[in-house]
């Protein structure tokens, strides 16, 4: 009966243990990603253009539109297939990258960077009844480094 009793205290023990699993002191080292935010102006006539903006995996852009015009946000050459948290105003397409939903005047979009690599990307105007001549796309990199 002793003998039963003990067998069944040390298979709970066990249990205990290894459902538990390893334990980790706080001196432990873990690699942590930092999020941070940094926020684009989109402007029908005026734009951040020709401007890289530097950052670290986790980091989110916001751009938001200040035009009068909903614009899109087109990625050129390096696409974004992997992002952290829920986009706003993006989706995957079917080839699997995140393209921007049209933004409306007033609105953001954001979209948080976790590949390392540079994202070059353009603003567009989606609908516009100004003169083509007047309205230009703007041109911006993003830097994760």
């Amino acid at each position: 009966m002793k003998k039963r009793m003990l067998i069944s205290i040390v298979t709970v023990l066990i249990g205990i243990v290894y459902l538990r699993g390893p334990a980790f002191s706080a001196s432990d080292k873990t690699e942590e990603t930092v999020i941070t935010k940094k926020i684009i102006a989109i402007n029908t006539f005026d734009c951040e253009t020709s401007t890289i903006f530097e950052s670290e995996p986790g980091t989110t852009m916001i751009w938001v539109n200040h035009s009068s015009i909903p614009q899109e946000i087109l990625f050129i050459d390096k696409k974004v297939v992997f992002a952290c948290s829920s986009p706003i105003d993006f989706f995957v397409s079917e080839g699997g990258a995140y393209e921007s939903d049209i933004i409306p005047s007033g609105g953001s979009a954001s979209l948080c960077f976790m590949e390392k690599g540079m994202y070059e990307y353009r603003i567009k105007p989606a609908i516009t009844f100004y003169p083509e001549e007047e309205v230009r796309e703007h041109y911006t990199v993003i830097w994760i480094k």
